[in-house]
């Protein structure tokens, strides 16, 4: 990927990577909800457990450490999706940083092939810290019914701003569906939305080509390739008005067609600000279970 955002975000500057985490972390399902919302939640819980489940694993490296490892799973069909993933520290970091988070996200693909969330739940552990963030969709307007630790020192996000947003699941659920359904990444303006940051997302197709240290293994051929560019634009600190997070950031995603799986995310690349080259790479052939 060759363009970025707070994807990364979630693993920066050390005094908000405790939030910043919050964006990659998942909990049980909370909050007071209207009856209508856990009508449709029941509805496509019942539609997603008769589809296949995904699973995979990936390691995060920065400066060329692994630092971080995530397993993800999620359920695709034509119509509604549901994700979770679960980021622990892992290597040399994990004997200075201990990180436990978990993220779960439910929602549906408009025609369009993008994903349109119903909700989402972040929640973990970050250096015997704990944070939790709950949100659900409202005529496609995100609103917050958890936040721990709350919000404090950080400029509002405005629910005008935060319509149409995406949460970190549905973004990259969304890819995924992409790709399968059309081989091409949606060249669409996106937004998304972590919980305390806006940023907006573009994408673009660069077209087919062989994974760096691509394996003979059952991927590593050939990849179908998008760039990106993420950049915060809401959501800043108070003192931060020359942060190095409103710079762009830029990034590449690979895809391949696995045999028996379907189109995956084997590789992301991003050039982070703070925190310098990441990338997350496949670990394991994914798995299929019911």
């Amino acid at each position: 990927m060759h363009f970025a955002s707070d994807l990364a975000a979630g693993i920066s500057q050390k005094n908000t990577r405790r939030r910043g985490l919050r964006g990659l972390a998942l909990s049980a399902w909370i909050g007071l909800l209207p009856i209508a919302f856990w009508a449709t939640a029941q509805q496509a819980t019942a539609q997603q457990a008769s589809l296949p489940q995904t699973s995979a694993r990936y390691l995060i490296n920065m400066h060329g450490l692994h630092v971080l490892t995530a397993a993800v799973s999620y359920r695709l069909g034509n119509n509604a999706y549901s994700g979770l993933a679960q980021v622990w520290t892992s290597g040399l970091l994990g004997l200075f940083v201990q990180t436990d988070m978990r993220m779960q996200g439910t929602g549906r693909f408009l025609p369009d092939g993008m994903a349109e969330p119903a909700e989402y739940d972040s929640a973990g552990t970050y250096n015997h810290e704990q944070s939790h963030l709950h949100m659900i969709y409202q005529g496609g307007v995100p609103r917050i019914t958890v936040q721990e630790p709350p919000l404090d020192n950080r400029e509002e996000v405005t629910p005008a701003e935060r319509a149409g947003a995406q949460d970190v699941v549905a973004l990259l659920v969304g890819l995924v569906h992409q790709l399968q359904t059309s081989h091409r990444c949606q060249e669409a303006p996106q937004k998304f939305f972590d919980g305390l940051r806006l940023s907006t997302l573009t994408m673009r197709n660069t077209g087919a080509e062989r994974p760096p240290s691509g394996a003979s293994k059952t991927w590593g051929a050939q990849a179908w390739t998008c760039n990106f560019v993420m950049q915060q634009v809401k959501g800043f600190k108070a003192d931060s008005q020359f942060s190095k997070l409103r710079q762009p950031q830029l990034g590449r995603v690979w895809f391949e067609d696995i045999p028996n799986i379907g189109m995956s995310v084997v590789r992301i690349e991003i050039e982070h600000p703070k925190m310098g080259h990441i990338v997350m790479r496949l670990d394991a052939t994914p798995t299929q279970s019911p």
